[in-house]
């Protein structure tokens, strides 16, 4: 027996020495992002992953050059192949400062795709992008590709011809001698980049062909995943599903699902896949937070976003010239020989996800297009996947390597070894529980984590996940509680303006920006990528929604109520006195 004690005492030394080789922050697989955009909503409020892209390419061109010829197909071409695409009178936020959207754009992009013409050089505008974008290149490994419209390389990179008469203006301009020195270096870094496509005399049809599938080839070689290398334990799990989705096979249109428990990592894993493979198919759609979704659009709705996505400009053509019924039959027409991926994430009815798909999952779309449903229900996919495969938890290891990274600015202290593989042993893998469970002990002694670890140990062993969340639940303050209730039963998803403009009217001017902050700190809520929605997983949504429930059985008496059939009750019923919106 003696024996067995040693080997174990040798396994917790060796994993010990490896997690004091961690380097924060490190961010899970596991928790569930909830809108379908493009960025991946990593955990809600855990530290953030290095770079958080939001676009594949960033345009950067002359607007009065190219902006209605060359430029414009070359996006509708990048958009039709599901490839997010910046461009300035797209995406450019109406009320943000220009120069932060602008640049915020330039470092949330995969790549960025120059299209130099004559008057590029003559814009001071264009040339502070390439500035940044050269910048990028240098600082965040972005990728480059110059694309030089019309005229030779050697024009850009030396600055002569039409862009040494623009550098000339640019001398007799209020340009500082800096700046002008800076634009001169950006134009001469960029031009010499090796794999530049250089138009002279092929057609426009064939430039844009070019330049597509220069970025989709590019793409595939600088994967999403590699820019995540965060996302523990997430390539194992990738290669998983890539083996049930038969990627190779063409001959067919195959359904893959994916469960498991709240948490545990489905939706980041599903964007994962979705990041991965996009680029192999003609068109591709990701509908997050499906669920959800229905109890605020219909089915209807879902299916026309569906189209409209996979199809793009086309079907929004047909279906603003023709009957609704006829614009329909017009997409499924288009549909059946387009190979597409669809997710579609967090299915509870599978009479909705039937729906969606028009009844007819398997014909609906070209062959061979993939589809990834994830359900918290086994159930709703087994009638119709064709393989199913079952999310878990997080082994020992990874638990320890992802709680450590959050929990500790550094690796971790001798002191709190034990008690750390004592802590992971209560989130049972769940990486959501996990994060919040280190946000909670994060910068606390050693008698706190014991009287916390303390508390987990005599909570109900069946309810493990829900304990981790509600201690950090209990150890907010009144008017913290409050907030988050409030975001739990009405703000999920809402513009951050607008929830922090009602907790303020609820707790006091100005007390919103330390709530939020708090609040964020602990992983209870996230803030979106784009810095202006509040977001909640929703584990920490039910949570907060069952302590209203719990507060008393007759809604009447409940804090708050959001269910509209709660709500039709208690207003029409008598004896109502007050009753607070």
């Amino acid at each position: 027996m003696w024996i067995y004690g040693l080997l174990a005492v040798q396994l917790f030394i060796f994993l010990w020495q490896l997690t004091r080789k961690l380097k924060p922050p490190v961010n899970s697989l596991a928790a569930e992002s909830t809108p379908s955009s493009s960025a991946i909503c990593d955990n809600n409020g855990a530290a953030p992953v290095p770079i958080v892209y939001k676009y594949d390419v960033f345009l950067s061109f002359r607007g009065a050059d190219t902006r209605f010829n060359i430029t414009s197909h070359l996006y509708a071409a990048l958009r039709g192949r599901s490839i997010m695409s910046y461009i300035d009178d797209v995406n450019l936020q109406r009320g943000v400062d220009i120069v932060d959207s602008l640049w915020g754009a330039i470092e949330q992009s995969r790549m960025a795709v120059i299209v130099f013409s004559d008057n590029y050089a003559d814009s001071g505008w264009c040339l502070d992008e390439l500035v940044k974008i050269a910048q990028c290149r240098k600082t965040l490994n972005q990728v480059v590709l110059p694309v030089f419209c019309g005229m030779p390389p050697e024009d850009v990179r030396d600055q002569t011809g039409s862009y040494g008469v623009a550098f000339a203006k640019h001398r007799q301009s209020t340009a500082s001698p800096e700046k002008v020195k800076m634009w001169r270096a950006a134009l001469q870094e960029v031009a010499g980049i090796p794999g530049s496509i250089v138009w002279l005399n092929s057609t426009g049809a064939e430039l844009v062909k070019t330049v597509v599938e220069t970025v989709l080839a590019t793409l595939d070689q600088i994967s999403p995943v590699s820019q995540f290398p965060g996302l523990v334990g997430i390539h194992t799990r990738i290669d998983d599903i890539e083996s049930l989705l038969h990627l190779a096979s063409d001959s067919e249109t195959r359904i893959v699902g994916m469960w498991g428990m709240g948490g545990v990592g489905k939706t980041t894993l599903a964007r994962a896949i979705y990041d991965q493979f996009s680029s192999k198919f003609e068109a591709c759609h990701f509908l997050g937070d499906f669920r959800q979704e229905l109890e605020r659009r219909s089915e209807l709705d879902l299916q026309h976003e569906l189209f409209s996505t996979l199809l793009g400009d086309d079907y929004n053509h047909h279906t603003a010239e023709r009957s609704t019924n006829l614009a329909l039959t017009y997409a499924k027409m288009r549909l059946t020989r387009t190979r597409v991926l669809v997710v579609i994430d967090d299915v509870e009815n599978p009479v909705a996800l039937h729906n969606l798909l028009d009844k007819q999952p398997r014909t609906l779309f070209g062959p061979g297009s993939r589809i990834l449903v994830t359900s918290r229900d086994h159930q709703v996919l087994q009638n119709v996947c064709d393989e199913v495969y079952e999310a878990k938890g997080l082994n020992d290891y990874e638990s320890l390597q992802l709680f450590a990274s959050n929990v500790f600015k550094n690796a971790i202290s001798d002191e709190f070894v034990e008690l750390s593989w004592r802590a992971i042993k209560y989130p049972s893998g769940n990486p959501l529980a996990l994060i919040v469970l280190a946000k909670a002990l994060f910068g606390r002694s050693k008698e706190y984590w014991e009287s916390i670890l303390l508390r987990l140990h005599r909570g109900e062993p069946n309810q493990k996940v829900q304990n981790v969340l509600r201690i950090s639940y209990d150890g907010l303050d009144r008017d913290e509680k409050n907030a988050f209730l409030d975001v739990a039963c009405f703000y999920k998803g809402e513009s951050r303006r607008h929830v922090k403009s009602m907790l303020d009217g609820a707790y006091g001017d100005g007390s919103s920006e330390n709530i939020v902050t708090s609040l964020t700190d602990r992983a209870l809520i996230g803030i979106a990528h784009d810095g202006l929605t509040v977001m909640m997983h929703d584990l920490l949504q039910e949570m907060g929604r069952g302590i209203v429930k719990h507060e008393s059985d007759d809604p009447g008496q409940r804090s708050r109520l959001w269910d509209q059939n709660d709500v039709y009750s208690v207003l029409t019923r008598k004896g109502v006195i007050e009753f607070e919106c």
